[in-house]
């Protein structure tokens, strides 16, 4: 990696974004806010907790319809004696037979049901990290961002246009922020670890989820009725499907997301 020297004869680092990862990331940025005015716009206000005795549930898996290319690791260029020079690229994680990871399941509208959730929605800086990479969680839950290296992060979290915290993290602490807004939410570290991103999806009810490694879904105690089950995903956007609960009974919904045109792989240093 070649690095240069500015006017006053100082080391400079080399700039990180190659032309297909600015492509990557302008990507992101552009699908980020298409879903926030969407989640915004569709958002149920006055959602209402109340018992749920004949409720279904929805189960099912998403996949990457087509060949999908393998994200080589990002490339680190501060603590790399503790992070090393290389961390996995999560924004597209793909296991065996096309599972997606990290996808955002959210069912839409829901105006009444079970109980938002009370315990906080965690993430933690982990050689830098963020892990998890895309959480969701309920109006009212509180994000809490724990700092497990041993040195300094920053927590930088948007949603769309607007700066809603940017915090430092001391090694060993942990930030508390309440989740007031629904919305996609994306997160940064700003002490120069250009690489750190992650997504919280915010809803005002609680019928969500992300799903795993192994691309899959459950969301329960859903009411029964027919609902529109939204999927999005940082690099390849969104897809909604019909689904209808019965009392009592399961759901089952596989979702295809299509890779339209093929990703271009992060660029090496």
């Amino acid at each position: 990696m070649a690095h240069g020297r500015n006017a006053r004869g100082r080391r400079t680092l080399p700039n990180p974004l190659h032309p297909t990862e600015q492509l990557l990331r302008a990507m992101a940025v552009l699908l980020l806010a298409i879903w926030s005015s969407v989640a915004a716009g569709s958002a149920a206000a006055g959602y209402r907790e109340v018992p749920v005795a004949d409720g279904g549930s929805i189960s099912g898996s998403v996949l990457v319809a087509g060949d999908v290319p393998v994200l080589p690791p990002q490339a680190v260029f501060k603590q790399l004696e503790f992070c090393g020079s290389t961390v996995a690229d999560e924004r597209l994680v793909v296991g065996r037979g096309g599972v997606l990871a990290n996808a955002v399941v959210d069912l839409v509208d829901v105006p009444a049901g079970k109980p938002v959730p009370r315990d906080p929605v965690m993430l933690d800086n982990i050689k830098c990290a963020f892990i998890p990479h895309v959480r969701s969680a309920t109006v009212g839950q509180t994000l809490e961002i724990h700092n497990a290296d041993p040195f300094l992060h920053d927590a930088q979290a948007w949603l769309g246009t607007r700066s809603l915290f940017n915090v430092g993290i001391l090694p060993g602490h942990t930030a508390h922020q309440p989740l007031a807004d629904a919305g996609l939410i994306h997160i940064n570290c700003n002490v120069r670890h250009t690489w750190m991103h992650a997504y919280v999806f915010v809803a005002d009810d609680p019928y969500h989820a992300v799903t795993g490694a192994d691309g899959r879904f459950t969301i329960d105690q859903v009411p029964p009725g027919t609902y529109t089950l939204r999927v999005w995903h940082e690099l390849l956007g969104s897809v909604d499907r019909p689904v209808t609960v019965e009392s009592g009974k399961a759901a089952t919904v596989d979702i295809a997301l299509p890779l339209v045109a093929p990703v271009p792989p992060a660029a090496a240093p």
